[in-house]
């Protein structure tokens, strides 16, 4: 039960006040009011710590850890496939509450978010760390370190996602990117998500994409598909997720290729 919210007007303070494992971080709180937080008692606010920013620096979008939502949705600097991937979250009033830094912090099984995060090679800066760290390695590692920001590099990139209701749990999300595509793909990142804990990039995939001309939609289909091999839920079969996985994967390849889906 949470016993007291404390204020921390730097960011070394909030560092030192979460000294216990049943101390947290609280920015919009959404996950932090269900059984998830049970066990908590202090909850240290990030409001006065000036975090919310979303700026374009040396030719990456930087955006910080308490940047909600709906103001990435809004924010032209930030790449359309980021902002695409926040508006899934389908409830204007969940959007103006859930931000950057809880979305990695929890890092939801059915996000749609780090998927593209992890396309469009982002890194994670956090209190303390001299580097930013690899996107990948934030999920693998999950740090409960202070995330000051997250930035994604300026490529062109596109997201897909399957849920059977706009309010449904996700169980399928496809994130593509790449630098370059005429004449041929370059620097291509393919991320397929059974949202429920496998979380992919699909190296060789990318590695018969890498250097060639963009194949044809049939051809990508079949080289995602057998790539991945997602779990089943209670809405999709992993079968059908995986014949899922490659059409939207093709498409959204396909719609980047021709400026559809450009950032």
């Amino acid at each position: 039960m949470i016993q007291e919210i404390l204020r921390p007007r730097t960011v070394s303070e909030a560092v030192r006040l979460k000294s216990g494992p049943r101390a947290a971080y609280l920015g919009g709180g959404t996950w932090l009011n269900t059984h998830e937080a049970d066990e908590l008692t202090t909850l240290i606010s990030l409001e006065e710590l000036g975090l919310g920013r979303i700026e374009t620096a040396r030719r990456r979008c930087v955006i910080g850890a308490t940047a909600r939502l709906q103001e990435i949705v809004d924010a032209p600097a930030v790449p359309r496939a980021v902002r695409a991937a926040a508006s899934l979250t389908s409830s204007r009033l969940m959007r103006n509450m859930q931000t950057m830094g809880g979305e990695l912090g929890r890092c939801g099984p059915d996000s749609a978010l780090i998927p593209v995060l992890i396309a469009l090679n982002a890194e994670v800066t956090l209190a303390g760390k001299r580097k930013p760290v690899p996107i990948e390695q934030f999920c693998d590692g999950r740090p409960g370190d202070l995330i000051l920001s997250v930035s994604v590099a300026l490529s062109p990139c596109a997201i897909r996602a399957v849920s059977r209701t706009s309010h449904s749990p996700r169980s399928l999300a496809v994130a593509v990117s790449f630098k370059d595509c005429r004449p041929v793909l370059t620097d291509v990142h393919v991320v397929a998500s059974d949202c429920r804990g496998q979380r992919l990039r699909l190296h060789d995939v990318e590695r018969a994409l890498e250097g060639s001309p963009l194949p044809a939609k049939g051809l990508v289909e079949e080289r995602v598909s057998a790539a991945f091999v997602p779990a089943a839920d209670i809405h999709a079969s992993s079968a059908y997720k995986r014949y899922l996985a490659g059409v939207l994967a093709a498409d959204a390849l396909h719609a980047l290729a021709s400026g559809k889906d450009a950032p």
